[in-house]
């Protein structure tokens, strides 16, 4: 297939043909790789990116050009609605479905939740996370609840610029004070730079000087097991599911957690220490089958061998080369570790506190999955 193109011909240059078949092979190669890499940005270049902020004689980008010459922002590109497929949207543009059962594979949701009930009337601030760009500062908080403790970041730093946080300033998707991305990053698209393109996948453990590139969905330092659909679908004793990672110690004991990630900003609430019967506040980084109560056990309606995992009440785990399908409790799997994020999703919900069910109305029951007793 390659003789038409062949340097023998009457007024070809070796040299160019030489640039030319160069890039040929190297934009085979890329398109290869792009079908093939899981979990990175797929597609052309000009999905995502303008190079001259100019067609048709008009602006691509209305408000001039952008860092790294993208199309949009993070809000712009995670805008829409989930098909199970491409790009995953955490603020929906119609009313997302939102449900609360093992097998939720008719939601529109993934497994943050979605932005768009801080916008709603109905849910409002106390609905998810008043991002910058979606939605107004939130009325009641002008600093993070609960921020102050002065946790290093996992990347090192301190976040809020030096651990300061300035009043009324709005958490954002990426950078100082946002969640994903390096915290020494005032710029979002700057924060997360090379994560769209070489971003892990399956299970991700960072490096010792991590990056957007090997960190848990872009979460600079932290490790888990990623799922490839984002939770899009999702079953109840399956592995259809992420993993997350926890520790049984207090917030700080392993800065690569999902909860340390939570205690970044939300630091004094919830933590594992100086821990007692009764709990004055519920307990995160806290493996159940540390409690002398037998009914944690029963998690999730199991045997205390071989519980089924639940995926509206995710238990989080030291190990995380693989999202499990069963949990036991007891010490030597650590594998029933209770996080924040067994109660809460990260973007948002229908529910007061972005709880994963109607806790304050007392619909759903799902604290029983945990307080099996209590049913």
């Amino acid at each position: 297939m390659w003789k038409w193109f062949l340097p023998n011909h009457k007024g070809v240059n070796c040299s160019a043909w030489r640039l030319f078949s160069s890039l040929m092979v190297c934009c085979a190669l890329c398109s290869l790789l792009a079908t093939s890499v899981f979990a990175t940005v797929t597609g052309p270049c000009a999905d995502c990116h303008t190079m001259h902020n100019s067609q048709n004689g008009l602006s691509t980008v209305v408000s001039g050009p952008t860092p790294s010459l993208l199309n949009n922002n993070c809000v712009g590109c995670h805008s829409g609605t989930n098909a199970g497929n491409g790009t995953p949207f955490v603020f929906n543009t119609g009313a997302p479905i939102y449900g609360e059962t093992g097998t939720e594979n008719s939601t529109t949701t993934l497994a943050g939740g979605s932005f768009y009930w801080v916008n709603d009337a109905a849910g409002g601030d106390a609905a998810g996370h008043n991002v910058e760009g979606l939605a107004s500062a939130d009325a009641t908080f002008p600093t993070p609840p609960g921020f102050g403790s002065g946790f290093a970041a996992a990347d090192g730093t301190l976040v809020g610029n030096g651990g300061g946080w300035p009043a009324n300033t709005q958490v954002t998707c990426a950078g100082v004070y946002g969640c994903h991305g390096t915290h020494d990053q005032v710029d979002d698209v700057q924060a997360v730079k090379g994560g769209h393109h070489s971003a892990a996948h399956g299970s991700v453990v960072p490096g010792s000087s991590p990056t957007s590139a090997d960190s848990y969905r872009m979460l600079v330092g932290i490790a888990g097991y990623e799922d490839s659909d984002w939770e899009y679908t999702v079953s109840d004793g399956s592995i259809d599911h992420n993993q997350y990672k926890g520790v049984d110690g207090p917030i700080g004991t392993d800065t690569s957690t999902i909860g340390y990630l939570c205690g970044e900003c939300h630091g004094q609430f919830h933590q594992n220490t100086n821990s007692s019967s009764p709990w004055l506040r519920h307990p995160t980084d806290f493996d159940m089958a540390n409690s002398t109560r037998a009914d944690y056990a029963a998690y999730n309606g199991g045997t205390g061998a071989n519980n089924p995992y639940s995926v509206i009440t995710p238990v989080a785990s030291v190990s995380i080369n693989a999202p499990l399908s069963v949990v036991t409790p007891d010490t030597a799997n650590d594998d029933t570790i209770v996080t924040c994020i067994s109660c809460h999703r990260a973007h948002g919900t229908p529910y007061y506190k972005s709880l994963r069910w109607d806790y304050a109305n007392g619909i759903g029951g799902y604290c029983t999955n945990c307080h099996t007793s209590k049913n």
